[in-house]
């Protein structure tokens, strides 16, 4: 457990020999940092259990009179807002008196620093470990404070004054609708609603003119040439559906990479290659992990587009329209229309039940693999013959 200044530099650290946060770790830091103080000086402590050291503190004599009168607890800034709101109201740092723009995550930064040592240390002897850790606090503790004049310049620049003026701008807003006289405060909301017409009407001729470009970008592409049997569909259709048969290339090519990296662990685990050891193990799993989401997101940026296309379509329009994906990736491991592209021809008639309607193709399965079951029963019914003649 590490003990730090506002400027992330670490000053004390304590070892943890016990299960679990308890407090004790906490007290006994800052009871060693009151060693080194003036008498007259007070230290706010920001902690992820702030609220309940304070508490124990208030309740028990663990600290002297005139250490605990000195010492203002809050939680850090990011563990706040999982604390109850009226335990936010006493301890958020940004609600308490004199902790300008503090966040109390300054550990959090410093065990960024310390990660790279755990790899190293994981198979090192319990002195070795805290020799180690303690030579690497010192050397981040020194380039930390060489550095304190950059870190407060950039503090300044970035961190203060740009909320320094957003806030500002929202105070001189905020006043003029409060200060201002009666008979100004209608003639002002008029200016408001003005200003808020004219953003919607900028708005709608930057749309307008983004719908122009498109249009001029389409007939450049000379779709009918290349498509001709797309002469009596509209223009929004024909774009979704280009778009949305590009996204499903991409879509099965994301796809198909993860399923072979689940088929990599999932051969492992089944003894069928090599144990992939815990480092490869951990690397896939990342892999797989960071590459999800935005897999999910471009499969529900298709169903969008076949949602669409299902309310553009008309009736004299002969074109097979794509089938949404499940979000589920296990169930899209197993969807057969995963690997179906997205149909941008026209049929010549209408277009057959099995590839509109997914009943029928999931009957189609069901009856192929009711004559594979038939088909084995027979060579077990063959095989028995054999052996008994």
């Amino acid at each position: 457990m590490a003990l730090i200044c506002r400027h992330d530099i670490p000053i004390f650290l304590a070892n943890v020999d016990t299960p679990g946060k308890q407090q004790k770790y906490a007290i006994a830091l800052l009871e060693h940092l009151f060693t080194f103080l003036p008498p007259n000086a007070t230290v706010a402590a920001l902690y992820d259990i702030g609220c309940v050291v304070n508490r124990s503190l208030e309740l028990y004599n663990i600290l002297p009179v005139d250490i605990h009168q000195r010492l203002i607890f809050a939680i850090s800034a990011m563990h706040a807002y999982s604390h109850q709101w009226a335990c936010q109201i006493v301890y958020n740092p940004r609600l308490h008196e004199g902790l300008g723009l503090t966040d109390g995550e300054g550990v959090e930064r410093l065990w960024s620093r310390l990660r790279k040592l755990i790899p190293i240390t994981r198979s090192s002897a319990q002195s070795r470990r805290i020799w180690l850790i303690d030579r690497q606090a010192k050397v981040i503790s020194l380039d930390l404070r060489d550095d304190l004049g950059h870190w407060i310049a950039q503090r300044l620049r970035h961190g203060v004054e740009s909320r320094e003026a957003s806030s500002l701008e929202e105070l001189v807003r905020t006043s003029i609708r409060a200060h201002a006289p009666a008979h100004l405060k209608k003639e002002l909301d008029i200016v408001l609603s003005l200003q808020a017409d004219l953003d919607t009407v900028n708005k709608a001729i930057e749309t307008t003119r983004t719908v122009l470009e498109n249009e001029a970008l389409y007939s450049s592409l000379n779709i009918t040439d290349s498509f001709p049997d797309f002469g009596n569909v509209s223009l929004e259709f024909v774009r979704l559906l280009l778009m949305a048969c590009d996204l499903k290339i991409n879509i099965r090519k994301r796809a198909v990479g993860s399923f072979f990296e689940w088929d990599q662990l999932d051969q492992a685990v089944g003894g069928q290659h090599n144990p992939l050891g815990t480092k490869i193990h951990q690397q896939t799993r990342k892999a797989i992990a960071k590459r999800t989401p935005a897999l999910k997101t471009v499969i529900r940026k298709f169903n969008r587009y076949c949602k669409s296309l299902k309310e553009l379509k008309q009736p004299e329009w002969t074109i097979t329209l794509p089938l949404p994906l499940p979000t589920d990736l296990d169930a899209l491991r197993d969807d057969a229309s995963l690997l179906a592209d997205v149909w941008i021809d026209p049929s010549q008639a209408q277009a057959p039940r099995w590839l509109e309607d997914v009943d029928i193709r999931k009957g189609i399965c069901a009856l192929l693999l009711g004559d594979c079951c038939l088909e084995e029963q027979r060579c077990h019914e063959l095989t028995r013959r054999l052996a008994v003649f």
